[in-house]
């Protein structure tokens, strides 16, 4: 899961009414919030994905299309990632694919990561795929706060030239950790202190999620100390066709098990 509320990564916003930022009451339940980005992203269920994740100095870039099906997504990306440049990246039927630019057999440069599975690749990038599906799906990050957030303010807003209604949700780190019975999280909520945290959701007309932002808890995984870190994912192009597909089965390389 993963936003924030301040130090926006990129993006201009400004309130409706102009007069001390907007309308805070409260009028949408948060279970109702839940039920509505899972119709309206059945409904229309493609758009295109910018997402900026920054965490410990270090700066992730990702761009491309995503697909919502009923209960997963399917993604299309490049991805900028630190040390490495671009590579080029699909989420399919629970899969990843990579390709870094360069054959790791003779014609065949993408390399399959399947968490389930018990190569050490797979073993050591699978915890990677759930991340990413979990940060890019909105449906996933509000469903996990469901039960562990309560939702502060709805403002009517302008994103982007876009009218918006913005939601804060201001997110008990302690519930999401038992909810989620993850030992890593249990250990990060006990170093940091941290007992919530904020996460902001911006909505379209259409009930459309327009921007998810969050500055989540985090540890340096090399060194357990706190890192500043925030998360953002803007949606567009919402309705469009796309095109995301598995590789040719005959430019994956194998990995050796």
């Amino acid at each position: 899961m993963t936003v924030g509320a301040c130090g926006e990564p990129g993006g201009n916003e400004t309130a409706s009414n102009g007069s001390g930022g907007g309308n805070q009451a409260v009028t949408t339940d948060l279970a109702a919030l839940v039920q509505q980005i899972g119709e309206s992203t059945a409904e229309t269920n493609t758009a295109h994905l910018t997402m900026i994740v920054e965490a410990g100095g270090n700066k992730v870039e990702t761009e491309g299309d995503i697909e919502f099906r009923s209960d997963d997504v399917a993604m299309a990306l490049a991805m900028s990632l630190p040390g490495q440049g671009e590579v080029s990246a699909v989420l399919v039927d629970g899969l990843m694919y990579l390709d870094t630019g360069k054959d790791l057999e003779p014609g065949k440069p993408w390399l399959k990561i399947d968490p389930t599975a018990d190569d050490p690749m797979s073993k050591s990038l699978g915890g990677m795929v759930e991340e990413m599906r979990k940060n890019a799906d909105p449906r996933a990050t509000v469903e996990t706060l469901k039960n562990a957030g309560t939702l502060t303010a709805e403002v009517e807003a302008e994103l982007n030239g876009e009218r918006t209604t913005h939601y804060t949700i201001l997110v008990d780190f302690e519930k999401v950790a038992a909810e989620q019975d993850d030992p890593e999280l249990a250990t990060t909520l006990d170093t940091l202190g941290v007992k919530e945290f904020p996460v902001e959701l911006w909505t379209n007309g259409n009930g459309l999620p327009v921007r998810l932002k969050m500055e989540p808890p985090m540890t340096d995984p090399n060194t357990g100390k706190p890192v500043e870190a925030v998360i953002q994912a803007d949606y567009t192009n919402w309705g469009e066709p796309v095109e995301i597909d598995a590789p040719p089965a005959d430019q994956v390389a194998e990995l050796p098990s």
